[in-house]
């Protein structure tokens, strides 16, 4: 048998397995099914590693859930989880689950402010608190009259804070109930950027189907180790980074830097074969890579730039060397990372094709967290440069054109992978669910072939005075991959002179790469502006001259962003507003 063979054998027996899955299947796997394998992981101040087995992730899981149901915690009752990734925070989410309550994931970026809009449009009545957060509780506390319990994940000798570690089971009392795949699961708020954030209703349904197709997608194993860098209030992480490894029996490491000189150590000496992260992700591990080859003498960059060049040729037939022609480098990441899912924003082509040149597989996706996360990815099998994959089987993605003769529009999409709603907010939800459709305010289309690509996002168009539309993705991708410009952020701005006064022109604020400015004797402002001008004029040809960038701002602080670090518009225009 060839290992191809081999291969889809197996992909297709753990699809077999895991469609008919249920959350009880889930939460017995992880209390029997892996034994002392260890689960979870993460290193403590003094370098070693803290390791919770399924056994005992099992044993804490059960505890829990008997605990809050002792509480009086009913099923549907909302219990909100505010605390950094650590092996804690999942086994408050599996407790919380196992009692049939409804987890609410916070943000640990939060406001104050925000944080009490959440925890009382849902009338949450308890909440797992890492010590890092309390503060945030105790500024609030006043003014959350829903909220009976407070769990402390942490030791502590405060009287009013319940410790995690002391909760039991109590006998003689229900320890778990029976879920159901309609019942809620998860209900995830989404960042509020764009207005009051609303609780996304995520069943078990939603999850399992996404547990199961994630496993097949990766084609996971007991023996894969993933690294934990998303926030776990993210659904992508979640399911793709919580779920499904540990009910396969993979081993999750949790890590709290994005830091290339502290996670490359971490990817290392944990054995990780599999990463889940953002673009930010991806584009400063390649940065770090291309920034050593830029350091090795002549001779040494002369023959990188060689073999780099003839690795992409052979990528585009289909070829993958980069393994092999680059020991070297997989040597940096322990030999044993194989994959990265990269969602939640747009992946530069550049980046993408970089490291999948270096011989690592990068399957870029796509999906909301109204769709609990993913609408499609591409696959190891079956994958295109530039594209977000094909949807996941089940799901249905049509394109909404404005006329019949566009190319593109708005994406909708159908299936077991859409939320139930907005909690508590059935006007929002029929804005965007219509006659089954989840209408995802992103534009896009599909190819000949069937794969996803994603041109922007509806409210993001900038519309000039001539008709013509802009997206500003595209501009950012393309002035993006100047390596004088750190951060790019292109809006409309009404022009206030010239031919366009009045009307929508192309406008940018600009973060420059100081670090690379610097190295390179530039530190004046005046020469940062010069650059930045010569390099949008550079790259700007190869823009339509309607999509070029008229006028921008420089701003040498970090844009405004979410916790999946996507910019966020509306702060950076209230900036330039300023």
């Amino acid at each position: 048998m060839n290992s191809k063979n081999g291969g889809v054998m197996i992909d297709s027996m753990v699809r077999s397995i895991l469609q008919d899955i249920t959350i009880k299947d889930i939460l017995e796997a992880i209390n029997k099914k892996h034994g002392n394998k260890p689960a979870l992981r993460i290193k403590n101040d003094d370098g070693a590693f803290r390791e919770i087995s399924f056994v005992k992730l099992g044993r804490r899981v059960v505890s829990i859930s008997s605990a809050l149901i002792n509480l009086g915690i009913n099923k549907g009752d909302r219990v909100a989880i505010l605390s950094e990734n650590r092996p804690e925070w999942a086994c408050a989410y599996f407790g919380i689950l196992s009692c049939g309550g409804i987890i609410l994931p916070l943000d640990v970026k939060l406001s104050d402010t925000e944080v009490e809009f959440i925890l009382n449009d849902s009338r949450a009545k308890c909440i797992f608190l890492s010590a890092k957060y309390a503060g945030t509780i105790d500024r609030i506390r006043n003014v959350l009259p829903y909220l009976e319990n407070i769990i402390l994940l942490d030791k502590t000798d405060r009287d009013d804070l319940i410790q995690m570690g002391k909760l039991r089971p109590h006998r003689g009392k229900e320890r778990t109930r029976h879920i159901y795949p309609s019942d809620t699961a998860i209900v995830v708020y989404t960042s509020g950027t764009t207005g009051v954030a609303k609780g996304v209703e995520i069943s078990c349904k939603n999850l399992l189907f996404q547990v199961s197709e994630f496993s097949r997608i990766m084609a996971i194993t007991p023996k894969e180790r993933l690294l934990s860098v998303l926030p776990l209030n993210h659904m992508l992480e979640i399911t793709g980074g919580l779920i499904a490894p540990l009910y396969i029996g993979s081993c999750v490491t949790y890590c709290d830097t994005l830091k290339t000189n502290e996670l490359l150590p971490i990817i290392r000496e944990a054995g990780i074969t599999a990463i889940i992260c953002v673009p930010l992700v991806l584009k400063m591990l390649y940065s770090s890579i291309m920034k050593k080859v830029s350091r090795l003498p002549g001779y040494k960059r002369a023959a990188f730039d060689m073999l780099f060049k003839l690795s992409k040729y052979l990528l585009m037939r289909n070829i993958w060397a980069g393994r092999i022609l680059f020991r070297s480098v997989h040597k940096e990441f322990g030999h044993r990372l194989r994959i990265f899912i990269s969602g939640g924003a747009p992946l530069d082509s550049e980046v993408e094709i970089g490291l999948s040149a270096l011989g690592f597989r990068i399957l870029q996706g796509y999906g909301l967290t109204e769709t609990g996360p993913v609408i499609s990815v591409n696959t190891l099998e079956d994958r295109r440069f530039g594209s977000v994959g094909k949807p996941l089987p089940g799901v249905e993605v049509m394109i909404l054109r404005e006329k019949s003769s566009d190319s593109g529009g708005e994406i909708l999409t159908r299936g077991p992978h859409v939320m139930k709603g907005y909690y508590r907010n059935p006007e929002k939800t029929s804005e965007v669910l219509r006659n089954g459709w989840l209408h995802t305010g992103d534009l896009g289309y599909i190819d000949e072939d069937g794969f996803l690509f994603i041109s922007g996002r509806k409210k993001n168009l900038i519309v000039l005075g001539g008709g013509k539309k802009v997206f500003p993705e595209e501009v950012e991708s393309v002035i993006g991959a100047s390596p004088y410009i750190k951060e790019i952020c292109v809006m409309p701005r009404t022009a206030a002179r010239g031919l366009r006064e009045g009307h929508e022109e192309v406008f940018a604020v600009i973060v420059p790469n100081l670090e690379i400015l610097e190295g390179r004797g530039i530190a004046s402002r005046e020469e940062i502006s010069r650059i930045i001008t010569s390099e949008l004029a550079r790259l700007g040809g190869k823009l339509a001259p309607y999509k070029r960038i008229t006028a921008f701002d420089i701003s040498y602080e970090e844009l405004p962003k979410t916790v999946t670090k996507k910019i966020i518009r509306p702060a950076v225009s209230r900036m330039v507003a300023k």
